[in-house]
This record gives C-alpha cells, sequence and structure tokens, in this order.
C-alpha cells in the first residue's frame, strides 16, 4: 500500500494495523508482504527462519519502509528484529513524514526515545517543515526553537514552519539569532503576522534587531 494511501485510512484502522505484538512470530501474509519486491521469492521468504529476518537481511534486500508499514510491523518489533537504534530505522527508509503519524511516532518514541530520534529524523529543512504542526511536536517534545535552528541559511522553509504554528505569535520565545540565522527578513514576517513588538520581545533582541531584519526604523 502506497504511504498516501496509507495516510488516508482513519486513525483507528492505522492503529490496529500495527499492533503486532513484539512477541509474536510473523505470519505467512506478513513475511509475504515484508519482503514484496525483493529479490527473494516467496519460497525463499517462507522458508526464513524468524532468526534470520534481521535488520541485515531487511537492508540487503532492499525491504522498503512502506513494505514494513503495510505488513503491520511496529518499531517495537522491528527493534526485537535488531534494528536496535534510530538510526537503523532511518537507513530502512523511514523519514520525518513517516513520524508525522501519531500513532507511528508513538511506537517509534517508545522504541527508541525521543532524543535519538530527534537527532536522526530532523537534520534539513524539509524535516522541520514535515513536523512543524504535527502531533510528532508534542509525542517527541520537539520546541519552534529546535525547527528554525535546522532552518538556518532556509528562509523559504522557515516561513513554511512558522505558517504551521499555531497561536498568535509564533515566533515567542525564539532566540533573535535563530530567527537571523534563518534569512527570514521584513516583509516575510510581515507576511506571517509577526510584528516588531514581537520581535523587540525575543531573547537576544538587540537594538540593531529590527534594521537587520530590513524593518525601516
Amino acid at each position: 500500500m502506497p504511504w498516501s494511501l496509507y495516510r488516508s485510512v482513519p486513525m483507528h484502522v492505522r492503529a490496529m494495523s500495527i499492533r503486532t505484538e513484539a512477541t509474536e512470530e510473523l505470519s505467512v501474509k506478513q513475511r509475504l508482504t515484508l519482503f514484496h519486491g525483493t529479490s527473494l521469492n516467496a519460497e525463499q521468504v517462507l522458508s526464513m527462519s524468524p532468526e534470520e529476518v534481521t535488520f541485515e537481511a531487511l537492508l540487503s534486500h532492499n525491504v522498503k519502509a512502506v513494505n514494513i508499514v503495510t505488513a503491520g510491523i511496529r518499531p517495537v518489533a522491528l527493534k526485537r528484529m535488531g534494528v536496535a537504534e534510530a538510526a537503523q530505522f532511518r537507513r530502512l527508509g523511514f523519514d520525518a513524514l513517516h513520524l508525522v503519524d501519531p500513532v507511528l511516532c508513538t511506537e517509534a518514541n517508545a522504541a527508541y526515545g525521543a532524543t535519538a530520534l530527534i537527532e536522526v529524523f530532523l537534520v534539513q529543512p524539509s524535516d522541520a517543515v514535515a513536523f512543524a504542526g504535527s502531533e510528532a511536536m508534542e509525542i517527541l517534545g520537539l520546541q519552534v526553537q529546535q525547527l528554525l535552528e535546522t532552518c538556518a541559511g532556509s528562509p523559504i522553509e522557515a516561513q513554511a514552519v512558522l505558517q504551521q504554528i499555531s497561536g498568535a505569535n509564533p515566533i515567542k520565545g525564539i532566540q533573535a539569532n535563530t530567527l537571523l540565522d534563518t534569512g527570514l527578513r521584513a516583509s516575510q514576517l510581515r507576511s506571517l503576522g509577526i510584528t516588531p513588538k514581537m520581535l523587540a520581545e525575543l531573547p537576544g533582541a538587540g537594538n540593531s534587531l529590527l534594521s537587520k531584519l530590513g524593518f525601516t526604523l
């Protein structure tokens, strides 16, 4: 099932689809789904012992994240298979867009922890855009400050991040230097409803902040 179709499935159905207990062996259907489209044929897949379905096996046979999701194998079960770290989880093809799903994000958090997931999955501006405004921010304890730090030198992505942040003041608590580093300037900030007063209240905002951002004093 393509990820776009999976995202359209109601939440309660998605939750049920990935609740395979970590202690259970994979069913025939799960095995065939997991290795669908790889170099292994059905006979080879079904002859594998549970101990052979490891992180190395998944990686070497180029098993896709969509196969894992469709097979209903959750992060806790993957960890039992040897996907022991968040970095390995990402090597299987998972990215920030996958973690936007709150069920998957919650279970990945249980398996790997928020700190490791943020370190591995929040690495480029597009990741920040994906996380912005999603339930994953609350699940992982992500702050807008962290998202904007990832958008240094990327004003378009930084603007997209702030557009998705709810509340009257999306930059509340942001370090002034972090905002400057994104490359956002007056016209973009005005379009986001950000006023000079909001900017003056930022931690680290000096007398020259507004002029550096392109506001006419």
